[in-house]
C-alpha cells in the first residue's frame, strides 16, 4: 500500500475511550469499537470524527488507549465526560484509501500498515497515531514515524 510521508502539527482528539490491543479494529472487539462509534455519532460532536491511538505499549503486545470521537481545535471544544488525547506533532505515514465499508477500509490500512512496519519499511514512533475521515467512504490514517529513522522518509 503506497503512503507519503507529511510532518504535522499538535493533533487533540476527544472522545469514547477503550483501552484494548491493537487489533481491536478486527475480530470481536470491532464490534465495541462500532458500538463506541454510534454512541458518539449520535451526539452533536464539536469537531470532524476522529480517531485516536494513544499511550501505546509495544513491550505487552500492543495494547494502546483508543479514543473515539472528534477531533478539537483547543480545549474549549471537550465536551463534559470525554477524554482528551494529545498527539503531539512530527513525521507522520500518510495512508488514504476509500472503500463502501469504511470499517473494513481501517482493517486493510492498519494490516498494510503492521506489515510495513514488520519488514523495517517504515519504523514507528509510537507518540501517537490517528485516523481522519474526509468523507462518509475516505479513511485517513496518519501513523507517527521514528524521525531519526531514514527508511521511513525514504519509502514515501
Amino acid at each position: 500500500m503506497d503512503f507519503n510521508v507529511v510532518e504535522r502539527h499538535e493533533t487533540l482528539v476527544a472522545g469514547t475511550v477503550l483501552r484494548s490491543p491493537a487489533l481491536a479494529v478486527e475480530g470481536p472487539r470491532r464490534a465495541k469499537v462500532e458500538e463506541a462509534w454510534k454512541r458518539n455519532l449520535t451526539r452533536s460532536l464539536p469537531g470532524p470524527p476522529a480517531t485516536a491511538y494513544v499511550d501505546h505499549a509495544p513491550e505487552i503486545g500492543s495494547y494502546l488507549t483508543h479514543i473515539v470521537g472528534y477531533r478539537c481545535a483547543s480545549l474549549d471544544d471537550l465536551l463534559p465526560g470525554d477524554v482528551l488525547a494529545r498527539i503531539p506533532a512530527g513525521l507522520f505515514a500518510r495512508f488514504t484509501r476509500s472503500g463502501d465499508n469504511v470499517g473494513d477500509t481501517i482493517v486493510s490500512i492498519w494490516r498494510a500498515v503492521w506489515d510495513l512496519e514488520a519488514t523495517g519499511a517504515i519504523v514507528r514512533a509510537y507518540t501517537g497515531d490517528f485516523e481522519h475521515y474526509p468523507d462518509s467512504r475516505t479513511v485517513e490514517v496518519f501513523v507517527a514515524l521514528d524521525p531519526s529513522s531514514t527508511d521511513s522518509r525514504d519509502k514515501a
